[in-house]
């Protein structure tokens, strides 16, 4: 449809402009195959996409349901196809591990196939460059798909805070997306700001802020007892995992101090409450089960460090040897669940969960109170009923989709708990999953299949299955 192309076309285009960077990084590193890789490469997609846009604007039509999934669908995969050629162009990397390594960026898993020291400046910042964008088009498509049709019962009565559609016919796009990405780039700004004041080097700090944002696992590499060799750093790092982790809508109530009583407030709070009771168990860990050669302050910060990351879906990897203190299986329900809606975390969602927990709360009192009248009852509220439905379709689908994974991951020849490590790290898009199940990732040793199939599952988990499924099955769910 000429619609979809248009959008798939200004995909290109942004992507174009967003290569800015990584081509100035090149420049100033002199790096002449990356420079004129990435200045060919933004030309001919800048020109694609005018070009396409101008023939196609006449015969753009209105989307119905099943077509704006399925511009989804098409905004994803044409963001990860511009994303392939720089990774071939560049690093000489072969088809399929290009693709692995530009769905790796997109949806912000943060796995790549190279070690991170070995890379170039600026191929560093593509990456970066890539997983900002990547964040940049979660919040967006929330905001313009999940959001309106409540996909997965996703809250959406406070979405005029950034959606500025008037009709179907009237979407306001620009004006929309101004409202995401002028705070998003000034969080990131600040993120970088912050790293410089306690001594980042610039460089380091901007690919760092990038992703701290985008809630991606790609960063410089430090020292085996630190991710930048510098607490204050890793401080600031905590508390943008954070920001970008809660929704954007309940930032915007927060500074309209409006948030009060909302289901973003609700979930927000909760799920900061949640970090907190994690952050106080890593600190109980430390002082009655040290890990060995660290105790005391380092041992709890390091475990305080990893355990945000890991609930917030970011996926750096603190310290190889140490990892976090909880076991294997806690950690997979806690990726599976992950950040908050209308942000850039992965996993269901932590608003999913409460809905999930408020139904079965109900249940239980309606067993004690036969005749009562609860709270977003679903027996008597059509509305809470569409939204249950939708909520445990999305959380049987989710678990369908890891059980599925797993299977394919074990019959590629891994075990059964590395098995379960990829498909929960890809599921929910934690790079260090994946590595810690992959040991020689950054060597090249996964297989072809495996790549696709990491590829695959993040995607279609990004995407979100239930969009995915509304796009194949027409209008229906």
């Amino acid at each position: 449809m000429p619609t979809i192309g248009i959008l798939s076309a200004g995909v290109f285009g942004v992507f174009a402009l967003s290569l800015v960077l990584p081509l100035f990084v090149a420049l100033v590193e002199g790096n002449w195959r990356a420079l004129e890789a990435i200045f060919l490469v933004g030309i001919a997609y800048g020109f694609l996409s005018a070009v396409t846009i101008l023939s196609l604007s006449r015969r753009a039509r209105t989307l119905n349901r099943a077509g704006v999934f399925m511009a989804a669908i098409t905004v994803w995969l044409s963001l990860i196809a511009a994303a392939v050629p720089l990774f071939m162009l560049v690093e000489g990397q072969r088809l399929i591990p290009a693709i692995f390594e530009a769905s790796s960026a997109a949806v912000t898993l943060g796995a790549t196939l190279r070690p991170p020291a070995d890379l170039s400046p600026s191929m560093t910042f593509y990456r970066a460059t890539v997983a900002w964008v990547g964040g940049l088009t979660t919040l967006t498509l929330a905001v313009y798909v999940l959001g309106p049709y409540r996909v997965g019962g996703i809250p959406n009565a406070n979405l005029r805070q950034v959606q500025h559609a008037r009709t179907e016919h009237d979407p306001r796009i620009l004006l929309t997306l101004q409202s995401i990405a002028v705070p998003y780039l000034t969080l990131t700004i600040i993120c970088a700001v912050l790293l410089v004041i306690v001594r980042v080097p610039a460089d380091d700090a901007v690919v760092v802020a990038m992703s701290m944002l985008s809630t991606n696992g790609f960063v410089p590499p430090g020292s085996t007892t630190s991710v930048l060799d510098n607490r204050l750093a890793e401080v600031v790092m905590m508390v943008f995992m954070l920001i970008g982790a809660t929704s954007i809508i309940w930032h915007r109530l927060l500074i309209g101090r409006a948030g009060e009583g909302s289901r973003e407030h609700h979930e927000g709070m909760r799920y900061l409450a949640t970090i907190g009771a994690l952050a106080g168990l890593a600190i109980l860990a430390s002082i009655f089960a040290p890990p060995t050669g660290r105790q005391g302050f380092e041992s709890a910060f390091n475990y305080v460090f990893d355990m945000i990351s890991i609930a917030t879906t970011t996926g750096v990897t603190h310290d190889q040897r140490l990892g976090v203190f909880l076991p294997f299986e806690a950690i997979l329900i806690i990726v599976f669940i992950g950040g908050c809606s209308y942000s850039t975390a992965g996993g269901i969602k932590a608003f999913r969960l409460l809905t999930m927990l408020k139904h079965v709360g109900n249940e239980l009192d309606r067993l004690v109170y036969p005749s009562a009248i609860l709270r977003d009852d679903v027996q008597y509220d059509t509305q809470q009923r569409i939204i249950a439905k939708s909520v445990w379709s999305t959380f049987f689908l989710g678990l369908l989709a890891l059980t599925m994974a797993l299977m394919i991951f074990a019959a590629q020849g891994h075990s059964l708990p590395a098995a379960m490590a990829i498909a929960a790290g890809a599921f929910s898009q934690v790079g260090n999953l994946v590595d810690s199940a992959i040991p020689g990732l950054s060597q090249g040793v996964a297989s072809d299949a495996t790549l696709l199939t990491i590829s695959a599952v993040a995607a279609i988990a990004r995407i979100e299955i239930l969009v995915v499924l509304a796009a194949i099955t027409g209008n229906r769910w």
